[in-house]
């Protein structure tokens, strides 16, 4: 079951994220020190997709990429963000939800466009699910919006101030930036660790 309980205290973030060539996966995790925002670790993993791509599905397509990594990781970060939905989702549970529940770990779903569902609505700078307030929208200059959602053990607030804290110049909060970059680089055959 999803909590919405914030953990008490932050020292590190993990972003994860993965890109596709065709059905193979590549995916990254980059920890940081939080608010410090200095790499901590690196990870990377690659392998097919479990399932095709479908929204709302993102978890299942992957979660065995993900779980690689952070079997991976000798670093157990005080939160994840995942690059996807928490519980902005038709049943609650986006892949950064599905991604907590299954290692009992705080997330943190970010995407740059919403789920459309029945039940789910933006109001103004909210994200409501169901009737109930599971995140909201971070606006950046020239970068537009990213649709920041509770994943498990983290209240919306948090998550709102720890993607706030965790944003340094890109439209992506560093730690998910790097692993999008990261995870980029491991597609393209490059080496993933420096800029």
């Amino acid at each position: 079951m999803v909590s919405l309980v914030p953990p008490d205290e932050i020292h590190s973030i993990c972003g994860m994220d993965t890109s596709y060539r065709g059905e193979e996966g590549f995916a990254a995790a980059v920890v940081m020190s939080f608010p410090e925002m200095e790499e901590i670790e690196v990870e990377t993993a690659c392998g097919a997709a479990s399932v095709p791509y479908m929204p709302g599905f993102l978890g299942f397509r992957e979660m065995r990429l993900l779980a690689s990594l952070f079997g991976r990781l000798a670093t157990r970060a005080s939160a994840y963000i995942v690059n996807g939905h928490g519980a902005f989702h038709p049943e609650g549970l986006g892949a950064a939800s599905h991604f907590g529940v299954a290692f009992d770990v705080p997330t943190i779903g970010v995407c740059r466009s919403p789920l459309s569902f029945e039940g789910g609505s933006v109001e103004g700078g909210r994200l409501i699910a169901y009737g109930k307030e599971v995140g909201g929208i971070i606006r950046g200059p020239g970068w537009g919006k990213l649709f920041v959602s509770a994943g498990h053990r983290m209240s919306p607030e948090r998550a709102l101030e720890i993607v706030r804290g965790c944003m340094k110049g890109h439209r992506l909060p560093e730690p998910l930036f790097l692993a999008d970059l990261y995870s980029k680089r491991s597609m393209e055959g490059r080496p993933v660790i420096g800029r």
